[in-house]
């Protein structure tokens, strides 16, 4: 595992612009080098978005039990927070799975893909009508040499208390230089 330097807030910055404007990049979402004063100025931009604490307590409850969810043996577990029509995106895999049966065709073949999955949820806030989960995305790529353990960010957009639908942004590159593969590596059978 490499050590990397987490910028406080810049997850959260980018995903509140995604709340919003509706809309994220993909890529490193919260991993950086910053010298102290760009770490400040970032600080001051969280503060800009309303969200002025940040951490593990402050993440909303659907999204605690989001991040729970996909540890879990059940994966009807995470199936059951979202809508019948729920969309879930990864995009950095460029994949898409609809409604419940799709989430929980997702988290299966991430299961099978990956042993031990965890996705620990260090922060996040609440918006109108979505919340932000930042946290760090883990595990073993079945036959990979090494675990990886990199930066997470997702985007829930509710309907009532259920998820409608979720974005996931993080670094597949990083993902497999962790793990000890390539970079053109793709699961076996895909």
């Amino acid at each position: 595992m490499r050590i990397r330097t987490l910028v406080p807030g810049l997850a959260v910055v980018v995903a509140a612009a995604a709340l919003t404007a509706g809309t994220a990049g993909a890529g490193t979402a919260a991993s950086s080098e910053a010298s102290p004063g760009q770490r400040a100025a970032q600080a001051g931009v969280q503060q800009v978005v309303g969200a002025a604490k940040h951490g593990k307590d402050e993440v909303p409850a659907i999204g605690r039990r989001w991040a729970a969810a996909w540890t879990t043996a059940d994966t009807r577990d995470l199936a059951r927070l979202y809508t019948k029509d729920a969309v879930y995106t990864d995009l950095a895999v460029n994949l898409v799975f609809h409604g419940r049966e799709g989430v929980e065709e997702w988290e299966s073949g991430s299961h099978k893909l990956i042993e031990n999955l965890e996705f620990e949820a260090t922060g996040g806030f609440r918006g109108r009508d979505g919340v932000v989960v930042e946290g760090v995305f883990s595990g073993h790529i079945v036959g990979a040499p090494r675990p990886f353990e990199v930066p997470l960010v997702t985007v829930l957009r509710l309907r009532g208390n259920l998820i409608h639908s979720s974005n996931d942004y993080y670094n597949r590159t990083e993902i497999l230089s962790e793990s000890g593969l390539p970079a053109d590596w793709t699961p076996p059978g895909s």
